[in-house]
C-alpha cells in the first residue's frame, strides 16, 4: 500500500481515485493507516465478499480464504479497464506500468479534463 501512496499524487492528477480494499478488520486497517501514513480510502473485506466477486479470493490448504494482491483501474462507466493480479505477494505492480494504464485509461475516456 506504501506504492500507492508514493503514486496518490500522480493518480489524482490524470483523475483516479485510489480505494483499497483489505481483508483485515477495521481496526487493524486503522492502525497500518496511521503507521504507513496512508492518505487514501481504505476499506475492509473481512468475509471476502469484494475479493471473491473480483475473483480475487482463494482457499489455502487449511481451507481458509486468503486474498491475492490486485490492482483494477475502474473507468467512469464502471467496468475495469485493466487488471493487474498476482499471487504471489512479494511482487507488485511496476509503478510505470500503473501509471501507464491509468494515463490511457484516462485519454480513453477524458478523465481528469
Amino acid at each position: 500500500m506504501g506504492q500507492l501512496q508514493e503514486l496518490k499524487s500522480q493518480l489524482e492528477a490524470v483523475g483516479f481515485e485510489i480505494i483499497a480494499i483489505a481483508p483485515d478488520p477495521p481496526e487493524k486497517l486503522a492502525e497500518v493507516r496511521d503507521r504507513v501514513g496512508l492518505d487514501f480510502t481504505l476499506l475492509s473485506d473481512v468475509e471476502f465478499e469484494v475479493a471473491k466477486a473480483y475473483g480475487v479470493a482463494f482457499m489455502n490448504n487449511r481451507r481458509r480464504a486468503l486474498p491475492v494482491p490486485s490492482v483494477f483501474v475502474i473507468a467512469p462507466n464502471r467496468k475495469i479497464q485493466f487488471q493487474y493480479i498476482n499471487p504471489n505477494y512479494r511482487e507488485r505492480i511496476d509503478s510505470d506500468v500503473l501509471m501507464s494504464m491509468a494515463r490511457a485509461v484516462a485519454r480513453d475516456f477524458e478523465i481528469g479534463r
